[in-house]
């Protein structure tokens, strides 16, 4: 029975490599893992060397420099997989999954899970400045002005001030903006309609983000970035300090900025209802 087992476990390895070499062998699907493989690369080389770069610069101008070689290799990196998409989005193989509604509402699901985790991350949106910027409300005058000026701000850049390094969305993973891009690319992946689809929205990302998320802690560490009282108060896969008792549900839910939840949802429910004007954007 052992052999048979260990015949049937090369069969399936077989059977893996085989669909890879043939996915490979598609130009969207090579494109596309291709760009994703240089972005994630990019960012774990230069955050690998980034004194190194600080101090060929020196001086003041050395996080600058890290700073600006660091976002225009992004941009490129990012951009040649985005266009790779554009470009090869409808080649390749045609994938036949069922698209009923449970899956629809998961994919809503996912993409406003990634978009809450992601909208977190931005300074909460001021509801009430609204009113003020349409007229239909004036702030007292007898309000410093900073304070009157603040009130009609769109952003409020000064609520978490004060919050300490383990506040929110933090209190479900310390890698937000990474596990919210993968939350974001499986809503794309089940709604996928071929391999350079799955490429783009899942592969690419769930790997990319898996990679950078525990190569940061490790940097961090190092660097001391990432303090051990944050390392050990959170997790970096979502929800493990919440499930093993380092965090609790009622601090989340107390924390979550709700304006910028609401705004997540409501995006995710706006690409999933595709308005004309959107029809310029490519979804799976």
């Amino acid at each position: 029975s052992s052999i048979k087992g260990r015949v049937g476990g090369f069969r399936a390895m077989a059977g893996a490599m085989a669909s890879v070499r043939a996915i490979l062998r598609e130009p969207g699907a090579r494109w596309v893992l291709g760009g994703w493989t240089l972005f994630t690369l990019e960012n774990v080389i230069l955050s690998e060397n980034r004194a190194a770069i600080r101090r060929a610069y020196g001086g003041s101008n050395g996080q600058a420099a890290y700073q600006a070689c660091y976002s225009t290799l992004s941009a490129l990196t990012l951009g040649s997989t985005v266009y790779a998409y554009y470009r090869f989005a409808d080649t390749g193989r045609v994938l036949r999954l069922p698209r009923g509604a449970a899956v629809q509402l998961a994919a809503i699901g996912l993409r406003a899970a990634g978009f809450v985790a992601l909208g977190q991350l931005a300074p909460p949106i001021n509801l009430g400045a609204a009113p003020i910027a349409l007229g239909l409300s004036t702030p007292d005058p007898d309000l410093p002005p900073m304070v009157r000026g603040a009130m009609g701000c769109p952003f409020d850049f000064n609520a978490h001030r004060g919050q300490g390094e383990v506040f929110g969305i933090t209190r479900v993973t310390r890698r937000p903006e990474l596990w919210g891009m993968v939350a974001l690319g499986a809503g794309g992946t089940l709604l996928a309609r071929t391999t350079t689809q799955v490429c783009f929205f899942g592969v690419g990302p769930f790997v990319c983000s898996v990679i950078l998320a525990y190569h940061a802690d490790r940097t961090q560490r190092a660097s001391g970035d990432l303090s051990p009282s944050k390392e050990a108060q959170t997790s970096n896969l979502p929800f493990v300090a919440l499930l093993d008792g380092r965090q609790s549900w009622s601090s989340v839910s107390e924390e979550i900025v709700g304006s910028n939840a609401g705004a997540a949802v409501l995006l995710a429910l706006l690409g999933a209802m595709r308005p004309s004007w959107l029809r310029f954007v490519r979804s799976a």
